[in-house]
């Protein structure tokens, strides 16, 4: 490879990644790639140059061989093989695709490809968004009448229409010498005319010939056009996509500037040319229209016309507490004004008594403050920067009272605004006002902090003179500020317990009132009144704390602060008690207490006993939960009964219902309790109980660490072995000794050993057989059905243990 092919490999590899550091290198510069880095190029960068080196027939081996002749260090090499490697081997990426439409098409761009006073540009520029693909603000729309105004050419159709005392329809085509031809009539020359003088010449060449009726109105000629002809036109310039388009010759300007996708990356917006006969026809300001909705510039164009976008002269960007932020192209000679016009003005926020303008100079940048009565006349210059600032967010005439006053608030500072004329303002001061001393919360010059008090009474009897401030603040205080808040309570039997503010006079009867009176168990004859003791001797043991005194309604009594009123309950009121009973019984539901000491069999014998398929030997009481236990302390019993760990506790939902559930499980055995009267399975009844008859279904479930798990049908003569050899025996894990028997009561029963005998427990119809595993550890992990099954068995002692408060 010659050394000219060397420097084209060099110039590719630098020139088509964009190699920002070499753009304004020179030819010996541009041959030195040691201080190249390969990550700081996007993988579309790396595709196109190696696409450049494909076109020129180098292989790839021979371009590693040439960077590194120029001086490209190994680790970059290395990188670059990595790079290409995987890029030959990976599909684009999205963002890629769209590198291969083009970049003026899409209009977004890299900004590292760029020089840096471009990047301001890029999809910035007012007026860019407006040519994307997504806006159809400069589409052509072609389903429109035919402007009176439009210029007959060759190619064209018009329909010819003639009606009245003759009727007749033509449809003609302009040829390539500009006629048409109307029968009976001749050839007629109509290129070049407009839409109506082509009507008018029509028109008076049929009333001479063979439509003599259209003088005198009878018969009525109308001309439209059908098809409209084509015209070639020419985008030249800085435009999105230059060349020549065919359109139609209804296309304007903006129509044609919104196919070729508008002014490109260096084109303007602000003098568009249209070019006709070699003189320019137009020139377009996009802004007039943009701006202030001035289509003057929207000319239709004609066959042959070039469309010139030249090179923009000045952008100028604005950022900060305007309406619009962006870019902006400008005209030679324009302010801060036209600026201030292009981007919407200031907002509601913006200090307009001055703006910051930075600019390029030959020297360096430089800030420019100009102020308000300058904006109409300081031209600007390509490349300024200008920053509007927001005002602070400060008042500068405030002064604020609040507290014990009618009106409390910010108000105006006017000038020698005095306290009392504030005070005024406000209202004047609230009844509980403290009148004593007051403060003004103020700020010193070096904005320290301070306070200054003023005595009101010489203020608002004296007229003493106080002058307020710029952002004083001025807090009245109440007379209840400096005193505890006085109350009473009302509670016991009342319809509602309530806390009232304690008022001068109050008595018994009011505060009974405020609590909506009396509830129906209450005692009207039978209130407690606890007071305070003041001054008590501390010193005298068992000294009285309270004084409690007992009442009739009927005495009103006058209260005083932080009395406590207790209404008792009237002796021997009760609301009625109710149970349920569901299940196996003739008449399930709810039935209520007839006595105190009801108790299970009644129930029973009310429903009118059991159905044939009832399991009268035992029955299953819940009852609400009177325990105290936290569910921490509920946790921590489980754990010790089960056996199980806290996260076993929070993953199991059967455990977790236990735990959280509000009612205890009581058992009891109805053959008892059905025939010995005082037996201690006849239980009392408590309001609430919800007593569940089961029925009898002969089966035995076996569970736990056996081979298969399975319910069979119930043996009277049968053991547990038995019952296990069922179910598939032992797993190597079992721990037989500690077998346990469920009965449908919940209690269990488990394997007793005596000596190196084994007593089992006896199997009845309904029960659980339920093996447990050998070691702790493996007991900790069972199985969430397993779970369920302690939780069933253990339900019972839990319940018992919780209400007695057993830890």
């Amino acid at each position: 490879m010659n050394f000219r092919k060397q420097l084209f490999v060099t110039i590719v590899f630098l020139f088509i990644i964009h190699s920002k550091p070499y753009a304004q290198a020179s030819l010996i510069e541009i041959t030195d790639l040691s201080t190249i880095s390969i990550d700081a190029y996007s993988d579309v960068q790396i595709r196109e140059a190696m696409k450049k080196f494909s076109d020129m027939n180098i292989e790839e081996e021979e371009v590693y061989s040439i960077v590194k002749e120029k001086g490209l260090p190994d680790v970059e090499v290395n990188k670059l093989k990595s790079r290409i490697n995987n890029l030959s081997h990976s599909k684009l990426s999205n963002e890629e695709k769209k590198e291969d439409v083009g970049e003026e098409e899409k209009r977004t761009y890299d900004s590292a490809r760029i020089p840096m006073e471009l990047n301001h540009r890029v999809m910035k520029v007012f007026g860019a968004e407006y040519f994307n693909k997504n806006s159809i603000l400069f589409e052509p729309n072609l389903r429109i009448a035919t402007p009176s105004s439009y210029i007959l050419g060759p190619d064209d159709k018009i329909a010819l229409n003639i009606f009245g005392l003759s009727e007749k329809k033509y449809s003609l085509r302009v040829n390539e010498e500009g006629e048409i031809y109307i029968p009976n009539v001749g050839p007629m020359y109509v290129s070049g005319l407009t839409i109506d003088q082509a009507t008018q010449k029509i028109k008076s060449k049929l009333a001479t010939t063979i439509y003599r009726a259209i003088n005198s109105g009878q018969t009525q000629v109308a001309i439209s056009l059908t098809k409209i002809r084509s015209i070639r036109v020419t985008v030249i310039g800085q435009a999105g996509k230059p060349g020549t388009y065919t359109v139609s010759s209804l296309t304007t300007l903006y129509n044609l500037l919104y196919l070729c996708g508008g002014p490109g990356l260096l084109g303007t917006f602000r003098s568009i040319e249209v070019i006709r006969g070699n003189t320019v026809k137009r020139v377009a300001d996009l802004y007039a229209f943009l701006v202030d909705g001035n289509v003057s510039d929207n000319i239709l164009l004609e066959d042959g016309d070039v469309i010139r976008i030249p090179y923009y002269k000045n952008i100028v960007s604005v950022f900060g507490a305007v309406k619009r932020e962006g870019a902006f192209e400008l005209s030679n000679n324009e302010t801060i004004g036209t600026v201030l016009r292009l981007c919407g003005g200031f907002t509601e926020k913006s200090y307009k008594s001055s703006i910051s303008v930075e600019r390029i100079t030959d020297a360096g940048k430089k800030i420019i403050d100009v102020f308000q009565e300058q904006f109409n006349s300081f031209t600007m210059m390509n490349g300024d920067r200008i920053n509007i600032r927001q005002n602070q967010d400060v008042y500068i005439n405030k002064v604020s009272i609040s507290g014990s006053v009618i009106r409390p608030g910010s108000y105006e500072l006017t000038k020698d605004l005095t306290f009392k004329e504030l005070l005024e303002k406000a209202g004047g001061l609230a009844a509980d006002a403290f009148t004593k001393n007051t403060s003004i919360f103020r700020y010193q010059q070096n904005r320290l902090p301070t306070i200054l008090n003023v005595d009101m009474d010489s203020v608002i009897f004296f007229n003493k003179k106080v002058l307020l401030q710029k952002d004083d603040s001025i807090s009245i205080n109440s007379l209840f500020e400096f005193k505890d808040s006085m109350y009473v309570k009302v509670e016991g039997n009342v319809r509602s317990e309530v806390k009232l503010n304690w008022r001068d006079g109050m008595s018994l009867q009011d505060a009974i009132l405020m609590a909506g009176g009396l509830s129906a168990a209450g005692d009207s004859n039978k209130i407690e009144i606890s007071s305070r003791i003041k001054n008590v001797d501390i010193s005298i043991k068992n000294h009285l704390e309270s004084e409690t005194k007992l009442v009739s309604l009927s005495n009103n009594v006058q209260l005083s602060p932080y009395d406590i009123i207790n209404v008792k309950s009237t002796s021997g009121f009760g609301s009625q008690r109710t149970v349920m009973i569901y299940g196996e019984v003739k008449f399930p539901g709810k039935y209520v207490l007839q006595k105190s000491g009801e108790k299970l069999s009644d129930i029973i014998n009310r429903a009118e006993g059991f159905n044939a398929s009832a399991d009268s030997s035992s029955a299953t009481i819940r009852r609400i939960s009177k325990s105290n236990l936290t569910i921490r302390e509920r946790e921590a019993l489980f754990q010790r009964l089960l056996n199980v760990s806290s996260n076993q506790l929070n993953t199991d939902e059967k455990l977790r219902n236990e735990i959280y559930k509000s009612y205890t499980l009581i058992s009891a055995n109805l053959d008892k309790a059905m025939s010995v009267g005082n037996s201690s399975d006849n239980l009392i009844l408590e309001d609430g109980d919800i007593i569940n008859v089961e029925k009898n279904s002969n089966l035995v479930k076996i569970s736990g660490d056996i081979f298969y798990p399975t319910i069979i049908p119930y043996h009277s003569r049968k053991g547990i072995k038995y019952y296990i050899k069922q179910a598939g025996n032992y797993m190597p894990t079992a721990r037989k000794s500690k077998v346990l028997v469920i009965y449908p009561n919940g209690k269990a029963k488990s394997v007793k050993k005596l000596f190196c005998f084994k007593f089992y427990p006896k199997v009845t119809s309904r029960a659980e057989i339920f093996v447990p595993q050998k070691n702790k550890s493996n007991r900790i992990k069972v199985s969430p059905s397993e779970l369920a099954v302690i939780v069933s068995a253990l339900g019972v002692v839990a319940n018992v243990l919780i209400s007695a408060k057993i830890l």
